[in-house]
């Protein structure tokens, strides 16, 4: 179901009724045409049971794994709020370096950005996206590179150098969320208990068919919108419901600000040193 992702919310709506309402249902024709409602109707009282033990405890497999697929989905839109607070970070450190490590610093983080936003997220949301990339190179290797002068620019490295690693941190796991997705076998559980869980409650005979067949579709459709909502969490950056780049977009503006104030303040101190000498 994968290619769900990839798909507007009303396609999904649309797919989720057509193929688990419809093929639910006309499963459940299928069965009362071959197999006599009296014979049906002499299961109830064991069918009951076991469908009760079954549709809890498939229950219970779908609420842990939606759980834990939340929790995912969670971790990767907080680590892509740290990396975006860490490059604001280290942008604003940039300041207090001397030239040329100043220029080179800012210029690097604002690429870093950049490519963030208009590449990077894009090519993740259509699968592209290539965790092999340059990455936070270039960054380190102009923190690296750099010969303090004192002691208070070596303080000024040892702190980029901090941020630098809550960047790289929060990037491979970005990558890795992009990359990874939950166990095959949790998958073939989810499918397998829909499957028999469905199809358990054939085993049931209504007197009145069109109940019967509403309930069943309703059924069923509930399963499948649980199973999207599960397959979008578990994708937290393809699909409708994705890890925002807003994080990025506002560290970019409090740059932009930054530099701002950064400019007025340059501005401001021949000023004042003219002040100063009349």
């Amino acid at each position: 179901m994968n290619f769900l992702l990839y798909c507007g919310t009303a396609t999904q709506i649309i797919f989720v009724i057509v193929v688990f309402g419809g093929v639910s249902v006309a499963g459940l024709c299928l069965v009362r045409w071959l197999v006599p409602l009296d014979r049906l109707q002499k299961n109830h009282e064991v069918a009951g049971v076991t469908f009760g033990v079954l549709g809890a405890f498939y229950g219970l497999v779908l609420a842990f794994v939606i759980v834990a697929a939340w929790e995912r989905f969670n971790d990767a839109n907080a680590d892509a709020l740290v990396e975006a607070t860490a490059l604001e970070s280290l942008y604003k450190l940039g300041a207090a370096f001397s030239e040329p490590m100043r220029t080179q610093l800012d210029s690097a983080v604002l690429k870093y950005v950049h490519n963030v936003i208009e590449k990077e997220w894009p090519r993740m949301a259509d699968n592209t996206f290539q965790g092999g990339e340059i990455g936070a190179h270039e960054l380190w290797a102009a923190v690296l590179a750099y010969h303090t002068a004192d002691s208070r620019e070596q303080m000024l490295v040892d702190k980029s150098i901090d941020q630098l690693n809550l960047v790289s941190q929060s990037r491979s796991q970005r990558i890795f969320y992009y990359q990874e997705d939950l166990p095959s076998v949790v998958w073939m559980i989810i499918y397998l208990g829909c499957l028999m869980t469905i199809g358990f409650s054939y085993f049931f005979g209504s007197n009145i068919f069109r109940a019967q067949v509403l309930m069943c579709g309703f059924f069923s459709i509930l399963l499948g919108m649980t199973i999207l909502a599960i397959l979008e969490l578990a994708h937290p950056y393809q699909g409708v419901v994705t890890v925002s780049n807003e994080p990025f977009r506002y560290a970019l503006s409090r740059m932009k600000a930054a530099n701002s104030y950064k400019m007025a303040a340059a501005k401001a101190s021949p000023q004042a040193a003219d002040s100063a000498s009349h």
